[in-house]
């Protein structure tokens, strides 16, 4: 490959590789000390995660397994505050920018390496997400590493490749199923080059394949013992109330991608995609772009029919950035380069001081002016269960809500006393309900918050119900979640079953 490198004279103006680094490390530094002075509570998927990472397993209710061991020894190294919880996203981020740099340098020069690196870690997803644990983060690590070694591959490096592809295949699997799209770009790509063809005849992929499912096939198992959990909340998820058209949601999704890639990458890529005679695509754009709109093309079909979070087509955001910067290059368009950049830092600028000033920010003007209200109260809520348990000696605090739940559990991990889910009828609906439900053998008195404000129901389920009253949690300076309080002793013989 390496068809762009025709002007090597222009590599001596290229910026170095070791200031490549120092800028990436500069803003993972800069990231990490954010993080120690940021005042935003868990969010409840980051609490809940937590909560799966004290019980290390091959799955879990909602996704595969890795994000819980990422925490479970970030918690060993550094403790289970929120900063050292979200802190491994950051430092992914670090190697995701030196992996950009390693195969943009592979494919096409130094030049595109340096702006392609840079691009991806001042994209404003990437700002965004640098800040909170999910599973998107180690998705995108290992989706890059697994694009490396595929075009290392290509161009016949040895045999140790198809190991680096096999085990970023199945780590990419264990972080998030939608690493299963990097088979079908592969396909995309074997269509329309001979060359990525002609390899899908070697052993090298289909090694890495095998590999790749010897990683995952403890997850299928686990998900085997558990009614194919993952599997079904997975489907459910896509699936959402039902297929409907709406250009609606279609476009909403579209419009998205503008923040989820940058708005100079997705609208370049857009360009490169209606015009592509006009750039004169290389091969190596070619083989980018079929990593990228398969996965594009997919998710924005299925959110004009049901729903497609903004984030389910990340992984296309590799190679389109990689592809995007290398045409920006070839036609010395610095200032488009510059802008996309000078936007992530801005907004990584603006996160910086609202995560530090979370609990005090509101905006004008917005139907939600409490832009953080989402991220905030669940600490508030925390302390206020702590001091009811206090008050009535529960050993024992139940909530409703998945995200109740996984909140109580975390904000109360010091405290000697067992957090559980009230059950409901039929299947599980989240992990709490699978592994944490109430049952009879729960030590009393047990303290039940609810957003209930007259559960009538709790008398045919204990012999003793003692309303503490109501509760308010500030979420922003102008919201709050409203909340109940009872204790409850001597549990009664029968199933329970909802209260509201």
């Amino acid at each position: 490959m390496n068809s762009a490198r025709t002007i090597p004279a222009r590599e001596i103006r290229t910026p170095s590789f070791a200031l490549c680094v120092g800028i990436v490390a500069a803003i993972t530094l800069v990231r990490l000390i954010g993080l120690r002075f940021s005042v935003v509570d868990l969010y409840f998927d980051e609490s809940q995660y937590w909560t799966w990472a004290q019980q290390p397993a091959f799955g879990y209710y909602s996704k595969p397994p890795l994000v819980a061991w990422i925490i479970a020894v970030a918690e060993r190294v550094c403790g289970s505050g929120e900063a050292c919880i979200r802190s491994p996203s950051s430092i992914f981020y670090f190697g995701t920018s030196l992996l950009f740099y390693a195969l943009a340098s592979t494919l096409y020069d130094r030049r595109v390496a340096f702006w392609a690196a840079l691009t991806l870690v001042f994209t404003t997803s990437v700002a965004f997400s640098a800040r909170i644990i999910s599973t998107d983060v180690p998705l995108f690590f290992f989706w890059t590493l697994a694009l490396f070694a595929y075009v290392k591959l290509l161009q016949g490096a040895g045999f140790r490749w198809t190991i680096v592809l096999g085990l970023a295949l199945g780590f990419g699997l264990l972080a998030k199923y939608t690493m299963g799209f990097f088979v079908l770009s592969a396909a995309v790509a074997a269509f329309f080059d001979r060359g990525a063809r002609d390899f899908l005849k070697t052993p090298a992929l289909w090694t890495a394949f095998v590999i790749g499912a010897v990683l995952i096939a403890p997850n299928f198992l686990w998900n085997f013992d558990n009614g194919f959990a993952t599997f079904r909340h997975t489907g459910d998820n896509i699936r959402g109330s039902g297929a409907v058209f709406s250009p609606k949601n279609g476009l909403g999704f579209l419009a998205s991608q503008f923040v989820v890639f940058g708005p100079i990458v997705f609208g370049f890529l857009i360009a490169l995609i209606v015009r592509s005679r006009k750039f004169a695509l290389l091969r190596e754009d070619r083989l980018m772009l079929a990593f990228a709109l398969p996965v594009l093309a997919i998710v924005t079909a299925l959110s004009f029919v049901t729903r497609a979070h903004a984030n389910w087509a990340a992984t296309a955001m590799v190679s389109s950035i990689i592809v995007v910067a290398a045409v920006l290059v070839r036609l010395e368009a610095w200032r488009w380069l510059k802008l996309g950049i000078g936007i992530g830092i801005v907004t990584q600028g603006l996160l910086l001081v609202g995560d530090n000033m979370a609990d005090r920010l509101t905006v004008p003007g917005l139907a939600k002016a409490d832009i953080y209200q989402p991220t905030m109260g669940w600490r508030a809520l925390g302390e206020e269960a702590s001091r009811l348990a206090r008050q009535i000696g529960a050993p024992t605090v139940v909530a409703g809500r998945r995200d109740d739940v996984a909140s109580l559990a975390y904000y109360l991990r010091d405290e000697k006393r067992t957090v559980l889910v009230w059950p409901e009828s039929g299947p599980a609906g989240d992990h709490f309900q699978l592994t944490r439900p109430l049952t009879a053998t729960a030590a009393e008195p047990i303290l039940l918050i609810t957003r209930c404000a007259a559960p009538v129901r709790l008398a045919d389920f204990y012999a003793s119900v003692e309303p503490l009253g109501p509760f308010q949690v500030r979420s922003g300076p102008t919201t709050v979640r409203s909340y109940y309080g009872f204790g409850l002793g001597g549990r009664k013989p029968g199933a329970l079953s909802g209260i509201c």
